[in-house]
């Protein structure tokens, strides 16, 4: 009786409008980057990615996987964090982050209790902009890209017949290409080659922030420093 009287009060109580009616706010700042921020206040935590338009079928024969192979990279290390350290950081804030790559996107993002989102721009911010790529860093995130290769495609034979069926399908197409990269361009790739690819797309102007969670819209788009270059 009594869940039955619960559920009566659930049905029949008004949804808070955000809830009722969820809009995506909108806000474009002075440097181009683009922020949309979505309102949902039923738990004290927030999500923020970055979303760059950029992924494999921007990528050309020869460089094939380097918008796969940067995403690992950009948790190497900054002029002002060390590698390893932007997990360390959001890990002692008790949040969690990762990042993937499609063919039109790589996106970073970041789950942390709502007033820790600062800490996430702060860090998204940084690694933007100030993007420290070493060669001996690179030399153990190649053979590491190298190997999710040749577990998740190669060792793979269903895996390994999509890649080539995309590849007769999008035989005149950019979409050809694999996320992960060819092999022998995989194998190829140079430190030079992710810094110029770094510095070409990785920019206020090219890139989405996207927020949502117990937040206030006008309060995620004040004025601040955030990827300001």
């Amino acid at each position: 009786m009594v869940l039955r009287r619960l559920l009566v009060l659930l049905l029949v109580s008004p949804l808070p409008l955000w809830a009722a009616n969820p809009v995506v706010q909108e806000f474009t700042l002075g440097n181009g980057l683009k922020i949309l921020v979505q309102e949902d206040h039923r738990a004290p935590v927030v999500i923020s990615q970055v979303w760059y338009k950029v992924g494999a079928s921007n990528e050309h024969g020869g460089i094939t996987g380097i918008s796969h192979m940067l995403e690992h990279m950009m948790f190497k290390g900054t002029r002002k964090h060390s590698a390893g350290e932007f997990s360390r950081i959001i890990a002692a804030n008790g949040g969690r982050e990762n990042a993937f790559t499609g063919q039109d996107y790589t996106a970073y993002f970041q789950s942390l209790e709502k007033s820790r989102l600062p800490v996430s721009f702060e860090l998204e911010a940084d690694r933007m902009r100030n993007l420290n790529l070493l060669e001996s860093e690179f030399a153990k995130e190649h053979q590491v890209v190298l190997e999710e290769r040749r577990l998740r495609t190669d060792d793979q034979p269903r895996a390994k017949m999509e890649e080539h069926f995309e590849a007769v399908a999008y035989s005149n197409s950019p979409y050809q290409n694999p996320v992960v990269g060819w092999p022998d361009d995989v194998a190829g790739l140079t430190l030079d080659d992710l810094k110029q690819w770094y510095q070409l797309w990785y920019a206020p102007n090219n890139a989405t922030l996207v927020v949502v969670g117990d937040v206030n819209p006008q309060e995620v788009h004040a004025p601040r420093s955030f990827m300001v270059p």
